[in-house]
C-alpha cells in the first residue's frame, strides 16, 4: 500500500494537510519534499516554516537521500524561516502578516521558470494563535494561493473536528484534504496514527485518488520514513 502527496499536486488548488497534537503531519511535508526534488530534477520549491528549523529539514532531507544544502546553495530550494526573518509576527506590535506576503511573492518571481514551482507551508494555524484576527489570516490564505498555483498548506487543528472560519476557506481552495488523524482506540507502538483523503471544493475533473475515513490509511513512523497500510494488517509497504 502505497501514499503520495506528490502525485496530488494539481494546478486546481492546494493540498490542505490538517493535523492535531497526538498526531503531526510534518512528516507528509518532508516525503512531498523528497518526491518532488527526486521526481523534478529541474523542479523548483519554496518552503515557508513557522514550526521547524532549517536544521530538521536539513536532517531528514539526507536521511531521504538527497543533499537539501546543496539544494539550497544551487537555488532550487528557498527555505523562508518566518521566525528568523521576521521575529515578531504579533499583531500587538502593529506587525501585519503583509511583509511575509511579499517576501513569499519575491521568492516566487526569483525562481519562477518554466514550470511554477512548488511552494510547502508550515504551519498556519499559528498566526490566529499568535493573535491574528480570522479576517486577516483569511485575506493572507486567499493572496497566497493567488500567487502559486502548486502548494502544499499544513494546518494544525487544535481540537479534533474543529472547523474554523481559516479551515474553511482553506477547504474551498483546495484542490484536495489529507486529514492525519490520531487512533480513535489511542496510542499504540504498531500504528501511528491514520491518513483520509478527500477532494477539494476546487478540484477541477475528478480525483485521482479517494481515502475516506471510513477506510482510512493506517502509517507507522519510522527513523527514515513512514509505511502505510490497511487497516487490520500488519504487510506494511512503503
Amino acid at each position: 500500500m502505497s501514499f503520495s502527496a506528490n502525485q496530488l499536486l494539481t494546478h486546481s488548488g492546494p493540498i490542505v494537510i490538517t493535523d492535531h497534537l497526538a498526531s503531526p503531519g510534518d512528516f507528509l511535508l518532508h516525503q512531498l519534499l523528497s518526491e518532488f526534488i527526486k521526481g523534478s530534477p529541474d523542479g523548483k520549491c519554496i518552503i515557508i516554516s513557522t514550526s521547524q528549523h532549517l536544521a530538521k529539514w536539513n536532517a531528514i532531507a539526507s536521511r531521504s537521500g538527497f543533499n537539501m544544502t546543496q539544494k539550497l546553495e544551487q537555488g532550487s530550494i528557498v527555505f523562508i524561516d518566518v521566525p528568523t526573518r521576521i521575529p515578531d509576527l504579533s499583531p500587538s506590535e502593529g506587525v501585519t502578516l503583509l511583509p511575509l506576503l511579499d517576501m513569499i511573492r519575491d521568492s516566487i518571481e526569483r525562481i519562477r521558470g518554466a514550470t511554477p514551482p512548488l511552494l510547502i507551508f508550515d504551519e498556519l494555524a499559528c498566526f490566529e494563535w499568535i493573535g491574528h484576527s480570522s479576517l486577516d489570516v483569511s485575506r493572507f490564505v486567499r493572496a497566497l494561493v493567488a500567487c502559486c498555483a502548486k502548494a502544499t498548506v499544513r494546518y494544525h487543528i487544535a481540537t479534533l473536528d474543529d472547523l474554523d472560519n481559516v479551515l474553511r476557506i482553506l477547504l474551498q481552495l483546495s484542490g484536495y484534504h489529507i486529514e492525519v488523524l490520531p487512533l480513535s482506540s489511542g496510542k499504540s507502538g504498531a500504528v501511528s496514527g491514520e491518513i483520509s483523503l478527500h477532494a477539494g471544493a476546487a478540484l477541477v475533473g475528478p480525483p485521482r485518488r479517494v481515502i475516506p475515513r471510513s477506510r482510512a490509511l493506517q502509517y507507522r513512523l519510522g527513523e527514515y520514513h513512514a509505511t502505510y497500510f490497511e487497516r487490520g494488517t500488519g504487510n506494511a509497504v512503503l
